[in-house]
């Protein structure tokens, strides 16, 4: 009866971590939706540690599991985590898979030691393996209309889940670096090691001698961190990123959680598919009309609603005043394409959509012509959703890191 309870418990918690996921929050309220991924630590507290910014209360989240880590070791992967239910449960599936996970290495705390330093380090590696962004990314997926390209994000819960039944409890006991990191702080605040006599003497030996382990591995850990960082961290710009986006780190804060993409009301956001190399695969961008021939819509000027759910920073949290200072690209117009330069058309369409008064209209062999003001431009793509020209005139282009614009 108490291992039926237990399971019952542990369902309905992930039953209510599903309905989180799947966005089913007040409408006044959508920073709820970021509740689950924020728990984690990993996502909340290392991602404030990379961007070093406050990134509002909710933040706050992950420190709870850390304290009862300090005082219940993985009480929390046994009895709480959705992640870990769901994978525990496949494992079930494959009787006859029962001790494989023996053989293979436990790399949860290194994983969890990664994350850590390299997110000291401003450029947190591999902080998407998170078992909560993991199963968070999976249900966001799910929003209408339901797109392929937007699958991406729960593929991770998918490689999880099968490589659950083919060796059953890999993800728990040997892979999960939010399982590692709570069972380093359980080791490190338990006051006698298990040795073989348990004298304190030897207790404390073992201490120094995992922090002195600790301090070696966190070395290469910061290397790596620093030479991706150099290497492609301000590279792959190719894809237009949601507002208040840290482009020189985002493809690294970015926990592929999906709840920008959930966020979004007008499904502007998707999974990049390559536009920004394979560090960048799965993180979000917006895909306006150039890119997606479907799209009506553009990122209008008075939404937020992604800033405010990013657990890490990748999308640091705006007001409708700040956004309207921030922009996230700019409209470039080809006039080889454009209806008033090469057909002597008049045609100011641009214009009278920019809801940022960044077109300017000048003559032009007695016909006015649309100009870009790159000082006033955000590129929220109106002037490109609701350009008549066939193909498409006006399009914009993503800003590069530190704010500089790509050529055109």
């Amino acid at each position: 009866m108490k291992w039926l309870r237990r399971n019952i418990w542990r369902l309905l918690i992930a039953v209510a971590a599903a309905v989180l996921a799947l966005g089913y929050v007040p409408e006044s309220h959508p920073e709820l939706a970021s509740i689950l991924p924020r728990l984690s630590p990993i996502l909340s507290l290392f991602g404030a540690l990379a961007t070093r910014a406050w990134l509002g209360w909710l933040m706050l989240l992950g420190i709870p599991l850390l304290v009862l880590a300090a005082f219940k070791g993985r009480f929390f992967c046994w009895h709480l985590c959705p992640m870990g239910f769901l994978s525990e449960t496949a494992g079930k599936l494959n009787p006859w898979g029962k001790g494989l996970v023996r053989r293979v290495p436990m790399v949860n705390k290194a994983l969890a030691l990664v994350i850590a330093v390299t997110a000291a380090c401003g450029y947190p590696l591999l902080i998407w393996c998170d078992p909560l962004c993991i199963f968070n990314g999976f249900f966001a997926a799910w929003r209408e209309p339901l797109a392929i390209a937007s699958a991406g994000t729960g593929i991770g819960f998918v490689l999880v889940i099968l490589a659950s039944i083919a060796v059953p409890n890999i993800w728990c006991h040997r892979l999960c670096p939010l399982g590692g990191l709570q069972e380093a702080i359980a080791q490190l605040c338990r006051r006698k090691a298990k040795t073989a006599d348990g004298t304190p003497e030897q207790s404390a030996l073992s201490v120094v001698g995992a922090t002195r382990r600790t301090v070696l591995a966190a070395i290469p850990a910061a290397a790596a961190s620093l030479a991706v960082r150099h290497a492609v961290g301000a590279k792959g710009r190719d894809a237009i990123r949601p507002p208040g986006a840290d482009l020189e780190r985002f493809n690294a804060l970015c926990a592929r959680c999906g709840n920008c993409m959930k966020a979004c009301p007008y499904q502007l956001i998707q999974p990049d598919l390559g536009d920004s190399g394979i560090e960048g695969l799965f993180t979000p961008a917006l895909q306006l009309r150039s890119r997606n021939a479907d799209q009506e819509q553009y990122c209008f000027q008075d939404c937020v609603a992604c800033t405010q759910v990013c657990p890490t920073g990748a999308l640091r949290p705006l007001t409708v005043e700040q956004k309207h200072a921030t922009p996230i690209g700019t409209a470039v117009i080809d006039r080889k394409k454009c209806l008033a330069w090469e057909n002597h058309e008049y045609c100011v369409v641009c214009d009278e959509y920019c809801p940022y008064k960044a077109v300017k209209v000048e003559e032009h062999d007695g016909v006015s012509c649309p100009v870009i003001d790159e000082k006033k431009c955000r590129g929220c793509g109106a002037c490109e959703s609701n350009c008549p020209a066939d193909p498409i005139a006006i399009v914009v282009k993503p800003l590069k890191a530190k704010g500089k614009q790509q050529k055109k």
